[in-house]
């Protein structure tokens, strides 16, 4: 039995090291579905616009006109792509709003860059904001963003103050943070030693950090833009307080709305009625 024995405990390490380098690697490059969740599919409305990143590459963007002034750039979450904002530039635009969706490269099909819970994000968002600028120069500005989406939003408003409008649902505080909660309450596994592992497994795949995203330093910059947190107290992927120390950081001043009886990112299915209506008196800048 001996040399069982031997081998299985040989074993344990390396099929440890391989599940988390399995994982690891579909955090990286998870799985998008088309998720539309009931909402209206917009694609075919929408003026398909190639936006210019960088070093030849482009990111693809999906523009709705709007009758007002104003146009709130959308960014979806992780393991989504713009459909997912579907469901908010429905009501935006149907209340005379403008928006552009756009898809992170880290979930387009062709030439397809890893998650990195910011990095590879904030510049796409950054380019996308630049469209926006010289498309509708006189257009006043948002940015509305979901789970990642909503992360990137705050590092995005915090270096660009004409950003007036700030709506974040379910955002993570630090990118850490963000791992630790999908390892310990989403998958219900230990932290360690899978966090460091998926850690070193990330910052190896993609060049990037992962746990290096500080949402916090950046909502302490955002004092005076009008923002709106919303958070799904039943949030099983990313806790409820990860939107309470970002409130906390941006000095208290803001909206923080917390939706109970709903997971995470799903406030809209759960109380949509609500939701539409409080994001528009948001923007409106009526009281809540």
């Amino acid at each position: 039995m001996e040399p069982l024995v031997t081998v299985t405990m040989l074993s344990a390490p390396t099929l440890l090291g391989g599940a988390a380098a399995t994982a690891a690697w579909l955090a990286l490059y998870p799985p998008v579905p088309r998720d539309l969740g009931g909402a209206a599919d917009l694609d075919e409305e929408a003026e398909r616009v190639s936006i210019p990143i960088g070093d030849g590459d482009t990111l693809a963007g999906w523009h709705l006109a709007g009758t007002r002034p104003v146009t709130l750039l959308l960014l979806h979450g992780y393991g989504r792509s713009h459909h997912r904002m579907w469901r908010y530039a429905g009501f935006l635009r149907a209340a005379g709003y403008g928006a552009l969706a756009i898809d992170f490269r880290s979930s387009r099909r062709s030439r397809r860059l890893p998650t990195t819970l910011g990095h590879h994000e904030k510049d796409d968002a950054e380019a996308a904001w630049r469209w926006l600028r010289r498309r509708v120069p006189d257009h006043r500005l948002g940015v509305m963003g979901e789970s990642l989406g909503g992360s990137v939003a705050l590092l995005l408003a915090a270096d660009h103050p004409d950003l007036e409008m700030v709506i974040v649902d379910c955002p993570f505080a630090t990118g850490g943070e963000a791992v630790d909660d999908m390892i310990v309450r989403f998958l219900r596994l230990p932290r360690w030693p899978l966090a460091p592992m998926a850690r070193r497994i990330g910052m190896l795949a993609s060049g990037c950090d992962p746990c290096a995203t500080d949402v916090v330093e950046a909502a302490a910059r955002l004092r005076d833009h009008r923002v709106l947190f919303i958070h799904s107290q039943e949030d099983e992927r990313v806790g409820p307080a990860h939107s309470e120390r970002l409130w906390e950081a941006a000095g208290r001043r803001h909206l923080l709305w917390r939706v109970s009886g709903a997971k995470h990112n799903r406030a809209w299915i759960a109380r949509r009625a609500e939701y539409e209506r409080r994001v528009l008196d948001f923007l409106a800048g009526a009281p809540l």
